[in-house]
Order: structure tokens, then sequence, then C-alpha cells
């Protein structure tokens, strides 16, 4: 068996399906994310700290999880200060 057989056993999809599927959809371009916007308050510049583009996404994926939190606390103490009106 040579290698090539080998590669084809280990690999499911076939390599020129898998690269197909891959090229035939356009990716969506996306605009850099802008550090500065997103920490408005940050006393260093935040975009030359963090220049990877990886840890960018990130950062911004936390303060979206942080802000869905903040919601979401909030309105759990709005549902139970109105169950502890209504049962007065």
């Amino acid at each position: 068996m040579d290698k090539s057989e080998n590669k084809a056993e280990n690999n499911p999809i076939p390599l020129e399906d898998a690269q197909s599927s891959s090229a035939g959809k356009p990716q969506p371009a996306e605009a850099p994310i802008d550090l500065k916007r997103i920490f408005p308050d940050a006393q260093q510049d935040l975009d030359a700290l963090f220049p990877d583009p990886k840890i960018k996404e990130l950062l911004k994926e936390v303060v979206e999880n942080r802000k869905r939190n903040e919601r979401f606390v909030k309105k759990i103490n709005i549902e139970v200060a109105t169950e502890k009106e209504e049962s007065e």
C-alpha cells in the first residue's frame, strides 16, 4: 500500500470534495474589529496590545457574553420582584 492509498483510507471526505466545498462558498468579508470602539474607556491602545485577529474576536465575544449575562440577571431580578409583589 502506498502513501496516497493510506491517506484516502484515513480521510472519509475525498480531498477534491473538501477543497471544492470550501472554495465554492465565498467567505463573508468581515470588517476588522476595532477594540477602541468596544472598550472606549480603556487607558491603553488595545488594538496595539492585541494585534492578533483571533484575540480581538475573543475579546468581542467576551463583551457580548457579558451584556447577555447582564440582561439575563436583570430579567431574573424583575421576575423575582414581581413574584414577591404578587405574593404579598
